[in-house]
Protein backbone atom coordinates (compact mmCIF):
# COMPACT_ATOMS: atom_id res chain seq x y z
CA UNK A 1 0.00 0.00 0.00
CA UNK A 2 0.89 3.45 -0.68
CA UNK A 3 1.53 5.75 2.80
CA UNK A 4 3.30 9.05 4.09
CA UNK A 5 6.86 7.84 5.93
CA UNK A 6 9.62 9.14 7.39
CA UNK A 7 12.98 7.24 7.62
CA UNK A 8 14.31 9.97 10.37
CA UNK A 9 12.95 12.35 12.63
CA UNK A 10 13.03 16.15 10.87
CA UNK A 11 11.44 18.97 9.06
CA UNK A 12 9.20 18.58 5.98
CA UNK A 13 11.60 17.24 3.62
CA UNK A 14 11.67 13.76 5.40
CA UNK A 15 8.71 12.75 4.35
CA UNK A 16 7.96 11.16 1.27
CA UNK A 17 5.16 8.56 -0.43
CA UNK A 18 6.71 4.82 0.19
CA UNK A 19 5.69 1.76 0.31
CA UNK A 20 4.30 0.23 3.53
CA UNK A 21 3.07 -3.18 4.18
CA UNK A 22 -0.13 -3.88 5.98
CA UNK A 23 0.47 -4.82 9.62
CA UNK A 24 -1.19 -8.19 10.68
CA UNK A 25 -4.56 -7.33 12.78
CA UNK A 26 -4.39 -7.98 16.61
CA UNK A 27 -7.67 -9.43 18.02
CA UNK A 28 -8.79 -5.78 19.12
CA UNK A 29 -8.32 -4.17 15.81
CA UNK A 30 -9.91 -3.01 12.72
CA UNK A 31 -8.41 -2.79 9.43
CA UNK A 32 -9.79 0.03 7.24
CA UNK A 33 -9.42 1.12 4.02
CA UNK A 34 -9.07 5.06 3.93
CA UNK A 35 -11.71 7.30 1.69
CA UNK A 36 -10.66 11.10 4.13
CA UNK A 37 -7.92 11.94 5.95
CA UNK A 38 -7.52 15.26 8.10
CA UNK A 39 -4.41 17.41 8.62
CA UNK A 40 -3.82 17.77 12.04
CA UNK A 41 -0.66 19.59 13.67
CA UNK A 42 0.04 16.84 15.49
CA UNK A 43 1.06 14.89 12.63
CA UNK A 44 4.04 16.79 12.20
CA UNK A 45 5.15 17.22 15.74
CA UNK A 46 5.58 13.61 15.74
CA UNK A 47 7.41 13.63 12.57
CA UNK A 48 9.73 16.61 13.84
CA UNK A 49 9.87 14.28 17.22
CA UNK A 50 8.07 15.54 19.82
CA UNK A 51 7.23 12.41 20.48
CA UNK A 52 9.42 10.08 19.73
CA UNK A 53 9.83 8.89 24.05
CA UNK A 54 7.02 7.53 23.55
CA UNK A 55 7.15 5.91 19.98
CA UNK A 56 8.98 2.65 18.83
CA UNK A 57 12.24 2.83 17.62
CA UNK A 58 11.55 1.51 14.27
CA UNK A 59 11.77 3.27 10.80
CA UNK A 60 10.15 3.95 8.63
CA UNK A 61 7.27 5.53 10.55
CA UNK A 62 3.75 6.51 8.81
CA UNK A 63 2.33 9.87 9.54
CA UNK A 64 -1.23 10.82 10.07
CA UNK A 65 -4.52 10.11 12.30
CA UNK A 66 -7.82 10.98 11.57
CA UNK A 67 -9.45 9.02 8.98
CA UNK A 68 -12.80 8.05 7.55
CA UNK A 69 -13.22 5.38 5.90
CA UNK A 70 -14.78 1.46 5.43
CA UNK A 71 -13.93 -1.75 7.11
CA UNK A 72 -12.29 -4.23 5.77
CA UNK A 73 -11.58 -6.50 8.48
CA UNK A 74 -12.30 -6.79 12.28
CA UNK A 75 -9.92 -9.04 15.02
CA UNK A 76 -11.59 -11.84 17.56
CA UNK A 77 -12.61 -9.47 19.76
CA UNK A 78 -14.30 -6.43 18.23
CA UNK A 79 -17.87 -5.95 18.73
CA UNK A 80 -18.12 -2.46 18.08
CA UNK A 81 -17.75 -2.41 14.75
CA UNK A 82 -18.13 -4.94 11.41
CA UNK A 83 -16.62 -5.32 8.03
CA UNK A 84 -18.44 -3.18 5.37
CA UNK A 85 -19.14 -0.09 7.81
CA UNK A 86 -18.48 2.94 7.39
CA UNK A 87 -16.83 4.52 10.38
CA UNK A 88 -14.22 7.38 11.37
CA UNK A 89 -11.41 7.56 13.50
CA UNK A 90 -8.03 8.23 14.68
CA UNK A 91 -4.83 6.56 15.29
CA UNK A 92 -3.09 5.80 18.26
CA UNK A 93 -1.13 8.78 19.42
CA UNK A 94 2.33 6.60 19.57
CA UNK A 95 1.57 4.59 16.23
CA UNK A 96 0.68 7.06 13.35
CA UNK A 97 -0.40 6.22 9.67
CA UNK A 98 -3.94 7.41 8.70
CA UNK A 99 -1.70 8.88 5.77
CA UNK A 100 -2.02 5.53 3.93
CA UNK A 101 -4.55 3.54 1.20
CA UNK A 102 -5.07 1.09 4.15
CA UNK A 103 -4.56 1.63 8.39
CA UNK A 104 -4.77 -0.93 11.29
CA UNK A 105 -5.91 1.03 14.66
CA UNK A 106 -7.32 -0.39 17.75
CA UNK A 107 -11.28 -0.90 17.03
CA UNK A 108 -11.77 1.32 20.18
CA UNK A 109 -10.50 4.59 18.37
CA UNK A 110 -12.91 3.92 15.56
CA UNK A 111 -16.70 4.02 15.79
CA UNK A 112 -19.82 4.14 13.04
CA UNK A 113 -19.91 6.99 10.87
CA UNK A 114 -23.31 8.72 11.01
CA UNK A 115 -25.21 8.51 7.96
CA UNK A 116 -25.29 12.79 7.65
CA UNK A 117 -22.02 13.09 7.62
CA UNK A 118 -19.81 12.43 4.00
CA UNK A 119 -15.96 10.90 4.58
CA UNK A 120 -14.59 14.42 4.13
CA UNK A 121 -16.37 16.07 7.08
CA UNK A 122 -16.39 13.16 9.24
CA UNK A 123 -12.15 13.02 9.16
CA UNK A 124 -12.27 16.15 10.68
CA UNK A 125 -13.79 15.41 13.76
CA UNK A 126 -11.65 12.82 16.03
CA UNK A 127 -8.51 15.12 17.35
CA UNK A 128 -10.20 18.21 17.68
CA UNK A 129 -13.80 16.92 19.35
CA UNK A 130 -12.03 14.34 21.51
CA UNK A 131 -9.07 17.31 22.73
CA UNK A 132 -12.77 19.82 22.79
CA UNK A 133 -14.48 16.76 25.12
CA UNK A 134 -11.40 16.61 27.18
CA UNK A 135 -10.77 20.31 28.36
CA UNK A 136 -14.52 21.55 28.26
CA UNK A 137 -16.33 18.35 29.90
CA UNK A 138 -13.92 16.03 31.77
CA UNK A 139 -11.47 18.64 33.03
CA UNK A 140 -13.81 21.84 33.37
CA UNK A 141 -16.87 20.12 33.62
CA UNK A 142 -18.89 22.94 31.07
CA UNK A 143 -22.62 22.70 32.11
CA UNK A 144 -25.94 24.72 31.14
CA UNK A 145 -25.08 27.45 33.81
CA UNK A 146 -20.73 27.93 32.53
CA UNK A 147 -19.68 30.74 31.29
CA UNK A 148 -16.59 29.84 29.24
CA UNK A 149 -13.63 31.40 27.06
CA UNK A 150 -12.60 29.98 24.10
CA UNK A 151 -8.76 31.46 23.04
CA UNK A 152 -8.82 30.68 19.53
CA UNK A 153 -12.60 30.16 18.69
CA UNK A 154 -12.18 29.69 15.19
CA UNK A 155 -9.08 26.78 14.90
CA UNK A 156 -10.01 23.45 14.61
CA UNK A 157 -9.82 22.63 18.04
CA UNK A 158 -11.89 25.95 19.00
CA UNK A 159 -14.65 26.18 16.52
CA UNK A 160 -15.58 22.14 17.75
CA UNK A 161 -15.31 23.60 21.55
CA UNK A 162 -17.72 26.56 20.94
CA UNK A 163 -20.04 24.12 19.65
CA UNK A 164 -19.21 21.52 21.94
CA UNK A 165 -20.23 23.74 25.13
CA UNK A 166 -22.87 25.53 23.08
CA UNK A 167 -24.38 21.71 23.10
CA UNK A 168 -23.93 21.66 26.72
CA UNK A 169 -26.21 25.06 26.86
CA UNK A 170 -23.12 26.97 28.38
CA UNK A 171 -22.65 30.80 27.12
CA UNK A 172 -19.66 30.86 25.31
CA UNK A 173 -16.81 34.08 24.84
CA UNK A 174 -13.96 33.59 22.47
CA UNK A 175 -10.55 34.95 21.10
CA UNK A 176 -9.99 35.08 17.74
CA UNK A 177 -7.81 37.78 15.18
CA UNK A 178 -9.87 40.51 13.69
CA UNK A 179 -10.34 38.99 10.31
CA UNK A 180 -11.95 35.85 11.86
CA UNK A 181 -14.59 38.01 14.34
CA UNK A 182 -17.14 38.02 12.40
CA UNK A 183 -17.58 34.60 11.35
CA UNK A 184 -17.74 33.71 15.60
CA UNK A 185 -20.51 35.92 15.60
CA UNK A 186 -22.75 34.23 13.20
CA UNK A 187 -22.12 30.89 15.15
CA UNK A 188 -23.03 32.93 18.75
CA UNK A 189 -19.63 33.60 20.06
CA UNK A 190 -20.63 36.72 22.38
CA UNK A 191 -18.63 38.60 22.39
CA UNK A 192 -15.89 38.13 20.60
CA UNK A 193 -13.02 39.70 21.23
CA UNK A 194 -9.96 40.47 19.39
CA UNK A 195 -6.73 38.58 21.22
CA UNK A 196 -4.11 40.93 20.04
CA UNK A 197 -6.39 43.51 22.42
CA UNK A 198 -4.75 42.90 25.66
CA UNK A 199 -7.29 45.39 27.43
CA UNK A 200 -10.29 43.18 27.07
CA UNK A 201 -8.50 40.79 30.20
CA UNK A 202 -9.73 44.09 31.93
CA UNK A 203 -13.15 44.26 30.66
CA UNK A 204 -14.79 41.27 30.91
CA UNK A 205 -16.40 39.36 33.84
CA UNK A 206 -15.36 36.46 35.24
CA UNK A 207 -15.62 33.24 33.56
CA UNK A 208 -16.03 29.72 35.07
CA UNK A 209 -13.77 28.06 32.40
CA UNK A 210 -11.30 29.54 29.76
CA UNK A 211 -9.99 26.69 27.38
CA UNK A 212 -6.91 27.87 25.74
CA UNK A 213 -6.59 25.93 22.57
CA UNK A 214 -3.96 28.35 20.93
CA UNK A 215 -1.37 28.38 23.36
CA UNK A 216 -0.79 32.35 23.36
CA UNK A 217 -2.75 32.96 26.74
CA UNK A 218 -0.52 33.98 29.58
CA UNK A 219 -1.42 31.46 32.37
CA UNK A 220 -1.28 34.28 34.94
CA UNK A 221 -3.77 36.46 32.88
CA UNK A 222 -5.85 33.55 32.05
CA UNK A 223 -6.38 32.49 35.55
CA UNK A 224 -7.14 36.31 36.38
CA UNK A 225 -10.17 35.71 34.32
CA UNK A 226 -11.62 33.44 35.98
CA UNK A 227 -13.81 33.19 38.92
CA UNK A 228 -12.87 31.43 42.18
CA UNK A 229 -13.66 27.63 41.19
CA UNK A 230 -13.18 28.52 37.71
CA UNK A 231 -10.25 26.90 35.85
CA UNK A 232 -7.78 27.32 33.12
CA UNK A 233 -7.63 24.32 30.46
CA UNK A 234 -4.22 24.41 28.65
CA UNK A 235 -3.59 22.14 25.78
CA UNK A 236 0.02 23.14 24.27
CA UNK A 237 1.64 22.99 27.90
CA UNK A 238 5.74 23.91 27.53
CA UNK A 239 7.63 23.58 30.48
CA UNK A 240 7.26 27.14 31.33
CA UNK A 241 3.64 27.05 30.83
CA UNK A 242 3.26 24.14 33.68
CA UNK A 243 6.06 25.82 35.85
CA UNK A 244 3.49 28.74 36.03
CA UNK A 245 0.31 26.48 36.30
CA UNK A 246 1.77 24.12 38.96
CA UNK A 247 1.54 27.88 41.71
CA UNK A 248 -2.21 26.94 40.82
CA UNK A 249 -4.82 24.55 41.20
CA UNK A 250 -7.01 26.18 38.78
CA UNK A 251 -4.71 25.25 35.91
CA UNK A 252 -5.28 22.54 34.14
CA UNK A 253 -3.97 19.85 30.84
CA UNK A 254 -5.80 18.32 28.33
CA UNK A 255 -4.89 15.74 25.80
CA UNK A 256 -7.08 14.19 22.83
CA UNK A 257 -6.21 11.14 24.64
CA UNK A 258 -8.18 11.87 27.53
CA UNK A 259 -11.56 11.79 24.86
CA UNK A 260 -11.00 9.41 22.68
CA UNK A 261 -13.48 6.77 24.82
CA UNK A 262 -16.50 9.38 23.96
CA UNK A 263 -16.18 9.13 20.17
CA UNK A 264 -20.07 7.69 20.03
CA UNK A 265 -21.31 10.55 22.08
CA UNK A 266 -19.19 13.23 19.46
CA UNK A 267 -20.80 11.06 16.07
CA UNK A 268 -24.15 10.85 18.22
CA UNK A 269 -24.01 15.04 18.29
CA UNK A 270 -22.70 15.61 14.62
CA UNK A 271 -25.44 13.33 13.41
CA UNK A 272 -27.76 16.22 15.37
CA UNK A 273 -26.06 18.85 13.93
CA UNK A 274 -24.62 19.93 17.10
CA UNK A 275 -20.89 19.24 15.84
CA UNK A 276 -19.88 20.00 12.32
CA UNK A 277 -16.10 20.95 10.90
CA UNK A 278 -15.49 23.79 8.10
CA UNK A 279 -13.63 22.37 5.26
CA UNK A 280 -10.96 24.53 3.84
CA UNK A 281 -9.53 22.60 1.51
CA UNK A 282 -9.38 19.31 -0.19
CA UNK A 283 -6.37 17.63 -2.15
CA UNK A 284 -6.16 14.18 -3.41
CA UNK A 285 -3.67 11.96 -1.56
CA UNK A 286 -1.28 11.95 -4.28
CA UNK A 287 -0.75 15.09 -3.20
CA UNK A 288 -0.10 14.56 0.59
CA UNK A 289 3.76 15.22 0.55
CA UNK A 290 3.26 18.42 -0.46
CA UNK A 291 -0.35 19.40 1.20
CA UNK A 292 0.99 18.70 4.90
CA UNK A 293 4.54 20.63 4.23
CA UNK A 294 2.31 23.63 3.19
CA UNK A 295 0.33 23.20 6.03
CA UNK A 296 2.95 23.01 8.35
CA UNK A 297 4.51 26.41 7.38
CA UNK A 298 1.50 28.40 8.07
CA UNK A 299 -0.51 27.88 4.64
CA UNK A 300 -4.03 29.95 5.31
CA UNK A 301 -6.94 28.32 4.61
CA UNK A 302 -11.01 29.32 6.25
CA UNK A 303 -11.08 25.58 7.57
CA UNK A 304 -9.75 22.46 8.04
CA UNK A 305 -7.36 20.54 4.98
CA UNK A 306 -8.50 16.99 3.96
CA UNK A 307 -6.63 14.13 1.62
CA UNK A 308 -9.09 12.29 -0.48
CA UNK A 309 -8.70 8.62 -1.20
Amino acid sequence: MKRVQFNQYGGPGEMYMGEGDVPPLKRDQVRVKVRAAAINPLDWKQRQGMMKLFMSREFPKGMGSDFAGVVEAVGEDVRNVDVGDAVFGTMEATKPGAFAEVLVTKARCVVRKPAQLSFTEAACLPIPAATAWAALLVKARVSKDSRVLINGCTGAVGSIAVQLAMAQGARVAGTCSRASMPGARLVGVDPVLDYADEGYRQRVEPFDAIFDTAGTLDVGDGLSMLRPAGVLVDINPTPRRMMRGMLSHRYKIAFATMGTQHLPDIATLAAEGALKATIGLQRPFSDAVATIAEAEQGMRVPGRVVLLF
